[in-house]
């Protein structure tokens, strides 16, 4: 259980066992109730990169009308969604890609309102993003999510390739109607010289539609199609480097990690005297019960046991001694820098 301090109060999130696109729910009890849905998805800047989480007040798709239980606070309903963007450090402004906050009459939320359920959104991100099974969540999400971008990149590839075809055929014949207009007003010119003629004047003079004038826009036309092309090339370019991307991630295996019990003793400094490592069962009850079993024993010999995800017990065995020693430096950081 999470416990979420907010300007409307204390609100407990519990969170429930993921599904199978890799999206966990949370309860909320106390001063705000409801469903808040977190899942991992692609960040805001690309498709195929998948380091984002997005949180939702009651939907678990920012794409689809919520479908559970709205959140709410002193019995007015609100809808919404926020992404933490992993790339960048919680603690600055563009970590978050935050959305308006509204009620089901789409009216943005009071002040204290939207506070609370931005304090809620965030608590539940970064309690999803933390927990030790993240990246076969990730893995979930991705499968999960990838097709529908793929269909809308596979369209935006095909519309990026016939307009960037039309900017390049509108520079090309605004090039060669600037030549033609060009050589036809000398020649004009040639003539008005050899045999002065009140007809050949009208055709020489730089009105809005004479040759003079065609001939000075055409080319500055034709500059512009051409850097219409030039931009439409970057974004196809864009288009398919995330389209082979996204094809990619989804032809990759599932993950094989798998959840281990470490038990050991954490002593100072990072140091780590681990005295058992075993598979952890996958039922959800038999995984608590059996770890209770372990802390239990455990305690008794002034151990513990933590839960770790890994693809082998080596490498849970060493995952468990990384955590501990980057957990050592890190109080050790606070406790000199404070």
């Amino acid at each position: 259980m999470i416990t979420i301090a907010t300007p409307s109060g204390t609100v407990r999130a519990v969170p429930l066992e993921a599904d199978a696109t890799g999206a966990v729910r949370y309860n909320l009890t106390g001063a705000a109730t409801g469903t808040v849905h977190v899942t991992a998805t692609s960040s805001p800047t690309r498709w195929d990169q998948f380091d984002a989480v997005r949180t939702s007040l009651g939907s678990v798709s920012a794409r689809e009308l919520p479908a559970e239980p709205l959140v709410r606070i002193r019995g007015r309903a609100y809808q919404g969604n926020t992404v933490r963007v992993l790339a960048h450090s919680a603690d600055v402004p563009w970590g978050w890609l935050e959305r308006d906050l509204t009620d089901t009459d789409d009216r943005p939320a009071p002040e204290q309102a939207s506070q609370t359920l931005t304090a809620i959104l965030r608590a539940c991100a970064g309690h999803y993003a933390a927990r030790g099974d993240f990246p076969s969540l990730q893995h979930a999400a991705r499968r999960h999510d990838t097709p529908q971008p793929l269909k809308w990149l596979d369209a935006m590839i095909s519309h990026s390739e016939r307009a960037r075809a039309r900017w390049l055929e509108d520079a090309e014949t605004h090039r060669v109607q600037a030549a033609r207009s060009l050589a036809a007003w000398w020649t004009l010119a040639r003539w008005f010289t050899a045999r002065p003629h009140p007809a050949l004047t009208l055709l020489l003079v730089p009105d809005r539609e004479s040759l003079a004038h065609r001939a000075q826009y055409l080319p500055k036309w034709a500059e512009l199609s051409t850097r219409a092309a030039e931009d439409e090339s970057r974004r196809l370019t864009l288009f398919r480097s995330e389209y082979k991307g996204l094809a990619r991630l989804a032809a990759e295996p599932e993950s094989r990690d798998r959840p281990y019990f470490v038990v050991g003793q954490w002593k100072g400094g990072g140091d780590v005297d681990i005295w058992h490592v075993e598979e952890a069962p996958a039922d959800p009850g038999e995984l608590s019960d059996l770890c209770e079993q372990h802390t239990v024993d455990a305690e008794d010999a002034f151990g513990s046991v933590e839960i770790v995800y890994a693809a082998s017990p080596e490498a849970a065995a060493e995952q468990a001694r990384q955590e501990a020693s980057e957990t050592s430096e890190r109080i050790h950081r606070e406790l000199t820098h404070p």
